[in-house]
């Protein structure tokens, strides 16, 4: 019934609202009898859905809202309420919910959590018997990993000291020797340094059975062990630094709940993503595994990875990226998009080319010229890709590998090596596909040329892997006039 039914309103829907995604009827089949039968289920959505699948997704939600929790991202939770939502409401369809953890609601409603609410309504354990739908599953680890990190800033050691001044000499005494320490290890004004999770268990044996009750010190000593990463960002000109705590396996969090609870997960990068491989690692068995759509139908995106490119460690390499850099910018009237990781390596590119574009070239700032040249992380662009129109081309001068340069990319490496597993194709090599997947979601179909100036694309067996998560593509053989 809750499926003839959903099908019926997404029909009456599309009379009001242009049908952009052929796949949205049997979507809200899928998600009905999901809801109905509480199976555990993975949808993979084609890339070309971009964010038109909503419709498939609430319909079903409004008509049934038993024991439902609809877990968000920041981004996700402004999409439903300022953009879909209103266009749902045309239809007289009732979104019957409650948002965060304050209220509880009854069963009869859809709950609303952002991925910090998720944490905490999981820590209290009021999510018995609720089926939990992740929108765009891809971002879980990386969400979980933000909303579960602990900064800890020098404010907070007078707060500590203020709050248990019987321990101010040995509270004191830690915190100076941490700071002799990582600044006699800096090498640079800003420098990251890794500290070993025992300092906390040492500053966590000061208190004994006293810990304290305020937060960032109360999540920092009650979660710390070696699957979790510190580290210190070092300000030399204040002579002060903040300590960071995250995760290293953000999802063993959720471990118990996904395995009492039922779930369903949309996606858009499908069994090779990172996510999936740990729900399989971890015995996660889904009811119905689904792809939705065949990317193959929407129009190749143009893609320049020419034969022959230098490696990343070769002398010549810097001159390569600039070069064809500045061949690709030529004659474009509308925003060129270059992304590039390593803080470094971008400040550099971002000199380099205003010396020959000028004006046009800025760093990480939605405003530009109609021509202009955006040098950003990937990252960045992710988030802010939505708030620039779209561009002529996505330049990447190298792969975009997760650096081994942060501490948590470093840790987690370090754990799967003493573990025996394969690192690097287990867990950098899904974390870059994500992360292309993720930067080239809004140009998909929309005639955008990308460029990877990286000899590994042709040069490394892993690079076929990055040739097929990108279709579908043309090669562009060579450049020709604009």
């Amino acid at each position: 019934m809750l499926e003839a039914n959903s099908h019926k309103h997404l029909k009456k829907y599309y009379q009001n609202n242009l049908a952009l995604w052929p796949h949205n009827l049997t979507l809200t089949r899928l998600i009905s009898r999901s809801l109905s039968r509480k199976d555990n289920t993975f949808i993979q959505l084609s890339s070309d859905s971009k964010n038109f699948w909503w419709p498939g997704l609430l319909i079903p939600l409004c008509l049934h809202t038993k024991n439902i929790a609809l877990i968000l991202s920041e981004r996700q939770y402004l999409l439903l309420f300022e953009v879909e939502l209103p266009k749902l409401r045309s239809s007289r369809l009732g979104f019957d919910y409650v948002e965060g953890i304050e209220l509880i609601p009854s069963d009869k409603k859809i709950w609303v959590l952002r991925y910090q609410d998720l944490i905490s309504a999981n820590e209290k354990d009021l999510l018995k018997n609720r089926q939990l739908i992740f929108p765009e599953s891809e971002f879980i680890s990386s969400e979980l990993r933000e909303s579960m990190s602990v900064k800890i800033t020098p404010k907070d050691w007078e707060n500590l000291i203020a709050s248990y001044s019987r321990f101010e000499a040995s509270i004191i005494e830690v915190h100076e020797r941490l700071s002799r320490s990582l600044f006699s290890h800096s090498v640079s004004s800003d420098a990251v340094i890794r500290i070993d999770y025992t300092e906390l268990l040492a500053l966590k044996e000061i208190f004994k059975d006293d810990l304290p009750s305020a937060m960032p010190w109360k999540r920092a000593l009650n979660v710390v062990n070696n699957e979790w990463v510190t580290w210190a960002k070092l300000d030399n000109r204040k002579l002060s630094w903040d300590w960071y705590i995250q995760p290293l396996f953000p999802l063993q969090t959720l471990s118990d709940l996904l395995s009492k609870n039922t779930f369903l997960m949309l996606t858009h990068s499908g069994q090779s993503d990172s996510l999936f491989l740990d729900l399989n690692r971890k015995k996660f068995n889904f009811n119905v595994k689904v792809n939705l759509g065949n990317k193959f139908d929407q129009e190749p995106t143009p893609l320049f990875v020419p034969k022959r490119q230098p490696l990343p460690n070769t002398a010549h390499f810097y001159r390569h990226i600039i070069r064809q850099c500045q061949r690709l910018i030529l004659g474009r009237t509308h925003p060129t998009i270059i992304l590039v990781d390593d803080l470094q390596m971008r400040l550099q590119i971002t000199s380099e080319l205003a010396g020959e574009f000028g004006l046009r070239v800025v760093h990480e700032t939605t405003t530009i010229e109609t021509n202009g040249i955006i040098c950003c992380s990937c990252n960045w662009w992710i988030i802010n890709q939505y708030n620039l129109s779209t561009p002529d081309q996505l330049i990447f001068p190298v792969i975009p590998l997760p650096a081994l340069g942060s501490p948590w990319i470093a840790a987690k490496v370090e754990m799967l090596k003493h573990q025996g597993r394969d690192w690097f194709r287990e867990f950098l090599l899904p974390e870059t596909i994500t992360t292309l997947l993720k930067s080239l979601a809004i140009i998909r179909g929309k005639h955008v040329r990308v460029a990877i100036l990286d000899g590994r694309m042709h040069y490394r067996s892993w690079g076929k892997l990055i040739f097929e998560a990108l279709e579908p593509w043309v090669a562009l053989e060579r450049l020709l006039p604009y």
